[in-house]
């Protein structure tokens, strides 16, 4: 296979519709690949029936029938018998339909949905682009409203979301970035289809994540008794728009096509998987490749949309990246990167310490979430022993922290948890580390 570019030519045309396909041929992939998927379920299940095959592979029972008459025609599977009312055959493989499916799982040991082509994809993601997801001010501001934040701030990170524009939260570790970033990306919401699976010239691409993505009950599937123009495409699996997190774990890898030598099948990268929603990059800089790599990674995909992505076989594929990117650091951002690679980050919003005057209201708010009641004198008393004396900077975090350790201590006492000077200060005893001094 030669090396290049790989740009599907169907892929600005208009996406297939979100209904069941018919027949094989309309599916858009190769039947080659198609058969190979159904010879390798018969050889796992030993005996599978027409309408089983089509549930494994999420097609149509007609585009399942067309690829069963294929197998029996080519001496690959013989009938059992049938089901039902006579029309749901019992399926095995023939010797000859054995070797080959030992073929095929040497080429690749995909098993399941059928896959989508890259084209459809492609036009699939268009069709639900972010950018057509409007995000209102009031959106915004429910979305950020458990944390307390100056009135700017939310402004200017609400301006920035709505953009649908890249964003860099930056400020002191422990003022709820991480928080607000998640919280945009909820904000944002909605529906959209994804593929099981996408064909890219030969290769399977696996794209639905359980463990990223919600999936949402999709209304349009119906049963296989309805009409089949108001039936859904079963491969395409209806989700809530994703929000894909990662922290420090992140590696080059992670943003790559991840190709398994053993079952031959890739996994899909995460910003993939985050196509039409939320890609979070927590802790900005402390990732296991340095942020001016990042960055120079996806240099054109922030400014351009389309991401570039190499197979094993070092043909690279173009791809959509169409979605919302938040970057989270509590570095500062000349630390990360010149601004020739920080112009690329289009918006820029800084989380300051709260004021008094919230550090005062993010504890209110903490102590009635734990039930516990506020005492102003007992927040006095630490913010003179531990912030002014000790020359310590207010955090966002402090409050929930403290609080929570007093619930915690009073619960191993069975008592009753009370915000007093006391138990402020049992709480500070565990919670901070006290300066230390070194040398004679």
């Amino acid at each position: 296979m030669t090396t290049g570019s790989y740009i599907p030519s169907s892929a600005a045309s208009a996406p297939r519709a979100f209904n069941e396909v018919l027949t094989v041929a309309g599916l858009g992939v190769d039947q080659g690949l198609l058969l190979d998927i159904a010879l390798k379920s018969l050889f796992y299940e030993g005996r599978i029936t027409r309408l089983e095959m089509a549930a494994k592979m999420k097609i149509s029972g007609s585009a399942t029938q067309e690829l069963m008459q294929a197998l029996t025609r080519d001496g690959l599977a013989t009938v059992l018998g049938a089901h039902g009312d006579g029309t749901n055959y019992v399926y095995t493989l023939s010797q000859k339909g054995l070797a080959r499916a030992e073929s095929a799982l040497s080429r690749s040991g995909y098993v399941g949905p059928a896959p989508v082509a890259l084209a459809d994809y492609i036009a699939r993601v268009r069709q639900q682009t972010i950018a057509d997801v409007a995000l209102s001010r009031i959106e915004v501001e429910r979305a950020l409203a458990p944390l307390v934040l100056p009135k700017d701030e939310v402004a200017r990170i609400g301006r920035a979301a709505a953009s649908r524009r890249s964003m860099l939260i930056h400020g002191p570790s422990g003022n709820g970035k991480t928080t607000a970033a998640r919280a945009v990306g909820d904000a944002i919401g909605g529906a959209m289809s994804i593929p099981y699976a996408i064909e890219v010239v030969g290769q399977i691409v696996h794209l639905y994540d359980p463990s990223k993505h919600v999936l949402l009950p999709d209304d349009r599937a119906g049963s296989m008794e309805a009409l089949p123009e108001r039936r859904a495409d079963q491969r395409w699996v209806r989700v809530r728009r994703p929000v894909i997190w990662a922290g420090g774990e992140l590696t080059r890898d992670s943003l790559e096509l991840i190709y398994d030598e053993h079952t031959k099948v890739y996994e899909a990268p995460l910003q993939l998987k985050a196509n039409g929603g939320t890609m979070i990059i927590d802790d900005f800089g402390r990732q296991q490749m340095p942020a001016v790599a990042l960055l120079n990674r996806w240099i054109g995909a922030l400014e351009g949309g389309v991401d570039h992505l190499t197979l094993h076989t070092g043909q690279t594929i173009e791809v959509p990246f169409d979605m919302l990117v938040l970057f989270s650091t509590n570095l500062s951002p000349h630390e990360l990167a010149d601004d020739a690679f920080l112009r690329r980050i289009r918006y820029k919003v800084e989380l300051p310490n709260p004021t008094l005057e919230d550090f005062h209201a993010i504890f209110e708010r903490e102590c009635e979430r734990a039930r516990v009641d506020y005492s102003h004198s007992a927040i006095t008393h630490l913010l003179d022993h531990r912030y002014t004396r000790q020359n310590r900077e207010l955090r966002g975090c402090h409050p929930r922290d403290l609080v929570e350790a007093i619930v915690d201590a009073a619960s191993y006492d069975s008592r009753t948890p009370k915000l007093t000077a006391a138990s402020i200060d049992e709480a500070c005893a565990t919670y901070f580390l006290e300066a230390t001094h070194t040398g004679p």
